[in-house]
């Protein structure tokens, strides 16, 4: 639980440096433990076990990097697309409100307008899981009422396959709701993401061990770097908003549902 909480709350850009420094320095030692004598003096070139093993764990790393990169970009066009459902949906039940006598559409109106607010609200203020919960539960309320506006109406109405036009698409409304919330919820398992962190840091250890000429920093910086960077773009994309990737341009739509009540 304490490192799952340490990783959601490290930003990226601290995170990302960190890591390429503990890459370095991993390598380093494993350079310097060669360096040592670890291995017989008369020995210049790695040991063969060793060098599979480092070959056998850099195939291993880059096919965890690929799957959590994949995991984690599956996750992003979820979410992604269930924002332009989401907005879809109630877009349409706004339009739907229509069909009512005003004494009905606006009251109704006036919980959408409340109900969009809260909804852009979750998304901005979503990065922090308290928050997640407290703007959905807000949204939930709202909806609640609306559904019961709408409910009672459509009881009481004599015209009621006109009045019901409504219901459906504000039960659309609610259950995306829903799983717009599991979505923001689901991520890559952290205890992929550690072990990604680990693997990379002991492929940074053996082939550093197996150097058996002079370091070559450019080589170095640029393997810790990029590898860094991948890890970066997995998480920024698995969590976005906490780094570069978000989903402002799909969210935008939403912002725009408020100019129908002006």
């Amino acid at each position: 639980m304490l490192l799952t909480s340490l990783l959601q709350s490290v930003s990226l850009f601290v995170l990302t440096p960190v890591l390429t420094l503990l890459l370095i320095l991993f390598y380093l030692i494993g350079a310097g433990l060669r360096k040592r004598g670890i291995k017989k003096a008369e020995d210049t070139e790695p040991q063969t076990d060793v060098a599979a093993i480092s070959s056998t764990l850099l195939g291993l790393l880059a096919l965890l990097l690929a799957f959590s990169f994949g995991m984690a970009n599956g996750r992003y066009d979820t979410r992604r697309n269930i924002v332009v459902d989401e907005t879809n949906a109630i877009g349409t039940a706004i339009l739907r409100t229509d069909v009512y006598p005003d004494s009905i559409r606006t009251p109704l109106r006036i919980e959408f307008k409340k109900y969009v607010e809260s909804r852009i609200a979750f998304y901005h203020k979503g990065v922090d899981g308290g928050q997640i919960y407290e703007y959905y539960n807000q949204s939930k309320v709202i909806s609640d009422r609306i559904w019961k506006i709408a409910s009672t109406y459509a009881r009481a109405a004599t015209e009621t396959e006109e009045a019901a036009q409504l219901l459906p698409a504000i039960t659309l409304m609610i259950d995306i709701a829903s799983s717009r919330l599991s979505s923001n919820l689901a991520k890559v398992p952290d205890s992929i993401i550690y072990f990604l962190f680990i693997m990379s840091l002991c492929s940074a250890f053996l082939m550093g061990y197996e150097r058996k000429t002079k370091i070559e920093w450019i080589s170095v910086t640029g393997f810790s770097l990029m590898l860094s960077l991948t890890v970066f773009t997995i998480l920024d994309l698995d969590r976005p908003r906490s780094g570069l990737i978000d989903l402002d341009e799909p969210n935008q739509r939403m912002v725009e549902l408020l100019q129908d009540f002006e």
